[in-house]
């Protein structure tokens, strides 16, 4: 029997991140903690003096690679990345790929002031929206999210649709269902909830709101590119306990593949009415390119 592939000695005893190859892992990092730095950088240290006199000519002196530190808060740190090429992390029960492996800390300190739970949240989002996975520390199983499994988006706008011009507005981009007409909050706020119930597939909601907050994400943009409005377009399958079974059903698979696209569709047609920025269920940004992308799988 084979035995497998092995992990880089160095993150022995840690948790470990692995993203696709050259993934921003910063980028990552920021949408979940703002203050995520490189405390050390990766990249390739000098080499030294190339050595001088006859008996050395000819030797290439070669730079050592220099692992990153990033932290995420004050003493957490993330350690990587360490290259995993595609054949061994197929061996190790991760996508079959190029990979970055990263090394993360299994507890947090207590002056870290970091929720518990927060570091392995994060890392899960970041393996599900890039593909990757997660190895615990104890190396007795592999953690690969699946990205499909997360399609709700939030449009966060500083415009709020009236809730008379809903339906109308996003009626295409949900044909096939049964529209109801949109609910409003009994005190005349701004506001609504919207349901479009689809044959066999469960339902699409709609629904804004104002928050008192919005995802930390949004802290690094622009004020004009976001806004209090919330846009939650979310999905309500047949069987909602399928949404925490792993894996699901073949029918969950199913419903879900074909309501995808309308929750992308209805996304990008509030975008551009009320404009915004698109953040997905795992806290990330959604640009326009991915949600079209989004919009368009079910006419591929």
């Amino acid at each position: 029997m084979t035995p497998p592939a092995p992990v880089p000695p160095a993150l022995d005893g840690l948790h470990v991140l692995a993203l696709p190859a050259g993934t921003d892992v910063v980028g990552l990092a920021r949408a979940w903690f703002a203050d995520a730095r490189w405390e050390r950088e990766p990249g390739l240290a000098q080499p030294a003096a190339r050595p001088t006199g006859a008996r050395f000519r000819g030797i290439a002196v070669e730079a050592a690679p220099v692992v990153g530190a990033l932290a995420v808060a004050p003493g957490v740190v993330l350690v990587g990345p360490h290259p995993c090429d595609a054949a061994t992390a197929r061996a190790l029960g991760l996508p079959a790929r190029d990979a970055d492996l990263y090394g993360l800390p299994v507890r947090t300190p207590a002056e870290a002031q970091v929720p518990a739970g927060l570091l392995a949240g994060w890392a899960t989002a970041a393996a599900r929206r890039t593909g990757g996975g997660i190895l615990p520390a104890d190396r007795a199983s592999v953690v690969v999210p699946d990205p499909a499994a997360a399609l709700d988006l939030t449009l966060w706008s500083a415009v709020p649709v009236a809730a008379q011009d809903v339906v109308p507005l996003v009626r295409p981009a949900l044909s096939g269902s049964r529209l109801g007409p949109a609910s409003v909050p009994a005190d005349g706020a701004p506001g609504f909830t919207l349901t479009a119930t689809f044959p066999y597939d469960g339902a699409v909601v709609v629904r804004l709101a104002r928050a008192a907050q919005v995802p930390l994400v949004l802290s690094g943009l622009d004020w004009r590119e976001h806004g209090p409005w919330g846009y939650h377009v979310t999905w309500e399958p047949p069987d909602p306990l399928q949404l925490q079974a792993e894996p699901p059903s073949q029918q969950h698979v199913v419903a879900r593949t074909r309501v995808a696209p309308a929750v992308a569709r209805v996304v990008g047609t509030l975008w551009r009415a009320a404009g915004g920025t698109v953040v997905d269920a795992g806290g990330f940004v959604v640009g326009r390119a991915e949600l079209d992308e989004r919009a368009g799988a079910a006419l591929r």
